[in-house]
Order: structure tokens, then sequence, then C-alpha cells
């Protein structure tokens, strides 16, 4: 994992797999489509989109993770753009596939190994939830798989995450 950019991020605080992070902005290429609710053709999509598949036909280095989003009606995957394209990213081909930036910000995250499943999912989604519940945080966005590893790696060395955006209830702004 070591070779592959990541977004940049402060780790604000832990508590064993539970973290607060304060992530800066960085662009991703999102792959969302109606007709793919599941995302099937995510992954290959974005894949040939890295590969040349962009207007400057250009081979872009793979980053980590791979972000999934989880709507209520679908999901979408994105890879992040590697830092050194800043504005100048070069464009996709494909009508699925939109540039756009993920908005700096404080993100709580669950990390788990493993193979991930729905099942897991699920079940780390809960308690996620049910720790930002007593951490006194609230949920700002849907819940977002973050994937680290490739295909091929041996379960007990995947890291994989989810991850939400979140405010802390528990500080009052100042009015003065």
């Amino acid at each position: 994992m070591g070779h592959y950019e990541t977004p940049q991020h402060n780790v604000l605080f832990k508590d064993n797999n539970f973290e607060i992070r304060e992530y800066t902005e960085f662009s991703i290429v999102e792959y969302d489509n109606e007709m793919d609710p599941n995302i099937n053709n995510g992954f290959g999509t974005l894949f040939r989109y890295i590969s040349k598949e962009n207007t400057d036909a250009e081979k872009i280095a793979m980053t980590i993770p791979v972000i999934e989003e989880v709507t209520s009606t679908k999901k979408k995957m994105a890879f992040v753009v590697p830092s050194k394209y800043g504005d100048q990213i070069p464009q996709p081909k494909d009508s699925r596939l939109t540039v756009k930036k993920f908005d700096k910000g404080m993100f709580a995250v669950i990390v788990y190994s493993g193979f991930s499943s729905k099942e897991k999912e699920i079940k780390m989604k809960n308690k996620l939830a049910n720790w930002l519940e007593v951490k006194g945080y609230k949920r700002q966005s849907n819940y977002m798989l973050a994937f680290y590893n490739p295909p091929f790696t041996p379960p007990m060395f995947r890291r994989n995450e989810i991850m939400v955006r979140v405010v802390n209830s528990n500080i009052v702004p100042d009015l003065d």
C-alpha cells in the first residue's frame, strides 16, 4: 500500500478501530449510473479512465482508497485523482464519469479487515453509528465504503473502512 497516493488527512482522535479525521479537499472521478445501481460496471469504467480513456489519453496512477457512496437507492464509485493534477485533471471520455471535488471536512471512520460483504458492512456501519451517538457526533452525509487493497490481497492483510462526514454536536459555537 505504501506506494499508492491517498488523500491528505489528520487523525484528530483515535479510539480502537474508530477515528475522527480531518480531510483536506481532493478531487475524485465518480461513476454514477442510474442503469447500474449496484455499480457492477463501476470499477472497470474507472479503470479504463486511468488507463488512457480520458481526454489527454494519459495513463493516470492508481490511488487508494476506492470509495463507494451508498445512498438509499444506489451506489456510486470513485477513484481519487492524484494530487499532481491540481485543477488540470484529464476529463473522462465516458459520460458516466464525472470529475468532482471532495470537500474538506471532518469524518468518522471505522477500520476493519478481511473480505467486505453486505452483512459485514451493515454490522460495521451500525457499530460506527452507535459510536457516533455515544461520542456526540452527528452524521452529515451518506456512509461511504473505502477499499485499500487489490483483490488478490489475503483477507488478514486487507484494509477496509466505512466513513461518514460528521459534526461534533457537543461543541457549542461561540456567540461573541
